[in-house]
């Protein structure tokens, strides 16, 4: 990566040095222009909740109709490691070791950016499988804001860096020539309610499965949000018929795996 830096691949935005344990690291931070296809032919939604971390699933335009490949990442470690790191701060608190504390929060935080690379990571390459693809999400600025549970579900909620994320998975996908785009909190309205097989929109979801009190489909309430996304950017772009969609592909869960490593990149789009 370097190299291609020297030889102007890429271009040197900053360089720090941090010293860790008597050791001196450098760190880079480079830029680089991408190029992306004017014309997706699959929408690729990523959702993302209490429980999954993030969910996706693709829609071809050659088959709008026809959701595919379903997947889960349940973020289950990173949840492990926000809750195991809480504990033993909450401890050095009471004991006012301020100083183990600031520590202790730049360990936990490079461990669940490593879980967070590996998952973007997977996401990028469950896209890159299908062609011409665009990841869409929904613009999480200003979600943690607006998220008021129960105090349970909050400390759940927040353990959960869904921006972080979605910041990886963009800059990641980019550099793979993949475009990202966002959606608005109104764009994405009732997609968690939504049945995707007839459209019938529920008062309530309980649970982890949908259910359907007008066609009677069960499905995961997760994956069904999903593809309610992928549905209105469908409907945004003209694809699509007006009969009811098939119903979807089953959905896999997909554990995080170590990869090579991640890098402090950023790329900036230019459509071709």
């Amino acid at each position: 990566m370097i190299e291609e830096a020297l030889q102007g691949e890429w271009q040197f935005c900053t360089v720090e040095m941090v010293k860790k344990n008597g050791e001196w690291y450098v760190h880079f931070v480079l830029k680089k222009e991408v190029e992306l296809p004017d014309e997706p032919e699959t929408i690729i939604a990523i959702d993302r909740g209490e429980k999954n971390l993030a969910v996706a699933v693709a829609v071809s335009k050659n088959n709008p109709d026809k959701p595919m490949k379903g997947q889960l990442w349940r973020g289950e470690e990173i949840k492990r490691i926000r809750g195991n790191y809480g504990h033993i701060r909450r401890n050095l608190q009471r004991k006012k070791l301020l100083k183990k504390v600031k520590e202790l929060r730049g360990k936990e935080r490079c461990i669940v950016n490593q879980q967070l690379h590996m998952i973007a990571n997977q996401i990028v390459e469950y896209a890159k499988q299908f062609p011409r693809p665009v990841i869409v999400m929904e613009n999480l600025t200003g979600i943690r804001d607006s998220f008021t549970k129960s105090k349970k579900l909050n400390m759940r909620f927040h353990s959960l860096p869904f921006r972080r994320l979605q910041t990886y998975i963009e800059y990641k996908a980019n550099l793979e020539r993949i475009e990202v785009r966002y959606l608005s909190k109104k764009e994405v309205r009732n997609t968690s309610k939504q049945c995707h097989r007839c459209g019938h929109v529920a008062r309530k979801v309980d649970g982890r499965i949908y259910r359907c009190s007008k066609c009677g489909m069960e499905y995961d309430r997760d994956l069904n949000a999903c593809i309610n996304i992928a549905r209105r950017v469908m409907s945004s772009a003209g694809w699509g018929s007006c009969e009811p969609p098939e119903p979807a592909d089953e959905g896999v869960s997909v554990k995080p795996t170590l990869n090579a490593g991640s890098h402090r990149l950023k790329a900036v789009v230019v459509h071709g």
